[in-house]
């Protein structure tokens, strides 16, 4: 009995003395998260995983920049086609869409105006060649001092007016496409019924609202003609990318609803004033459309111009290298250099991100670019998800 409760005291005695030490044995349930910023994978997992490793290039990132803008046509590249005089349409020769050449005949109108037009020329050069022989005659009788100078007075008058009459109509018959030398000798001149209209200038038939048999009056447009060889794109420039754009610049013009290729173009001027309504700088490019696209006055086009700012050479890397996550970015990368194992290891850097384009980012590392490094190019979350897998195995075996 004795014994026993000796025993006992004693063991109360090591109890307190081991409380009374302070070490203490770590509990079970406590344990120490540890996560780890790197994967460990073998060449052979790699290439499974299709993740490709690749050293930072070194090169200037050169952005580009979109405007918006239309197409549009200047005055002396586009026309209005109509008749100098009444008649009615007989024949038509082209169609809408139709390639045509300066000079080239559109169509033909019948008009009785310009039977009229050419009996009154032929009356106007009858009466100019009589006051002609008058006027001859009236002279030498003045010479002779045997005529009154008041007769010759008013048959040079006369002459004059008639000179003048057939001057005017000879014109109104050139405007006309009519030729008045025909008309030289009266007697075996040939009125024609007809006028032909034709191409005052190269390029495409957009409009043509006209059928046989119409009435067209000098005010009727007969056809709407756009030379697309020489166009225009007025872009509108907002002020944050004014300092990106000069005058002279080339830039690549973007037909964004049509299926046309993209074309070169030239910024020819800038305007010195901002829309009232946009808000923007219009600036206008020229560009030529490739041949046989049918590039209109109105359509939707975009400028792409290259971001200037890029000239210096920076650590670039392939957008797909670039990790988000919780508004920070990484990247993972390592030596190409297997460790003892046969395993790479590929740590996960966090970096800030300088200028981009469609491509490639600029990536700045904190401490400094680490030195012969390869960065994985693809499948980055797939390293991630490894990461993390790693760290859960450190975590109490999960």
């Amino acid at each position: 009995m004795n014994r026993s409760i000796s025993h006992i005291v004693c063991s109360l005695v090591f109890v307190v003395a081991a409380s009374c030490s302070g070490k203490q044995e770590p509990a079970t349930n406590d344990l120490q998260i540890r996560q780890v910023d790197f994967v460990e994978l073998t060449p052979e997992q790699l290439k499974t995983m299709e993740i490709q490793l690749a050293p930072p290039s070194r090169q200037p990132i050169v952005s580009n920049i979109y405007l918006n803008g239309k197409v549009i046509s200047l005055p002396n590249l586009s026309a209005t086609v109509s008749s100098n005089i009444e008649g009615k349409i007989e024949k038509v020769f082209v169609s809408k869409g139709s390639l045509v050449r300066k000079g080239q005949p559109l169509m033909v109108l019948s008009s009785m105006q310009l039977i009229e037009l050419q009996n009154e020329y032929l009356a106007a050069k009858s009466e100019v060649d009589f006051y002609a022989v008058e006027y001859k005659r009236q002279e030498e009788l003045i010479k002779n001092n045997v005529g009154a100078l008041a007769d010759f007075q008013i048959t040079e008058a006369k002459y004059n007016a008639a000179l003048s009459r057939e001057k005017a109509l000879r014109a109104k018959l050139q405007l006309l496409g009519v030729d008045a030398e025909q008309f030289k000798n009266p007697k075996t001149s040939v009125i024609t019924p007809t006028v032909t209209i034709k191409a005052p200038i190269d390029g495409y038939i957009t409009e043509l609202p006209v059928n046989i048999g119409m009435l067209a009056s000098v005010q009727t447009k007969l056809a709407e003609i756009i030379d697309n060889q020489q166009l225009y794109a007025e872009i509108f420039v907002y002020e944050k990318d004014l300092d990106l754009i000069t005058e002279g610049q080339e830039v690549e013009i973007d037909f964004i609803n049509s299926t046309f290729d993209n074309v070169m173009g030239k910024v020819i001027s800038i305007s010195r004033a901002i829309d009232p309504e946009t808000r923007a700088i219009k600036a206008f490019v020229q560009f030529a459309a490739r041949k046989g696209d049918l590039i209109l006055p109105g359509m939707n086009v975009r400028a792409v111009v290259l971001n200037k700012e890029g000239n210096q050479r920076a650590i670039t890397v392939p957008l797909s290298s670039l990790m988000k996550e919780d508004d920070q970015t990484y990247v993972f990368a390592g030596e190409n250099r297997p460790n003892s194992q046969g395993k790479l290891k590929i740590v996960k850097y966090k970096v800030e991100v300088g200028n981009t384009n469609d491509t490639l980012a600029e990536i700045i590392f904190p401490n400094g670019t680490p030195p012969n490094i390869l960065v994985a190019k693809t499948n980055v979350m797939v390293l991630e998800t490894q990461r993390r897998q790693m760290s859960g195995m450190n975590v109490g075996g999960e």
